[in-house]
């Protein structure tokens, strides 16, 4: 029988996984940022920060 934890962690990557794709619409222009989900724009934000940590 399969764990309530195991279940949560599947289910949390389908939607981190659905968010990259929609990271990788918007960086083509094919999205724009409003139609973008609370978990991609998160994922957006922390590519900036990360990119500005590493320009400075």
């Amino acid at each position: 029988m399969r764990q309530k934890g195991f279940v949560a962690h599947k289910k949390q990557q389908k939607r981190r996984k659905r968010a990259k794709q929609k990271v990788k619409l918007y960086e083509k222009q094919e999205l724009k940022f409003s139609e973008l989900p609370r978990l991609a724009k998160k994922l957006m934000a922390r590519k900036r920060r990360q990119a500005a940590r590493t320009a400075a």
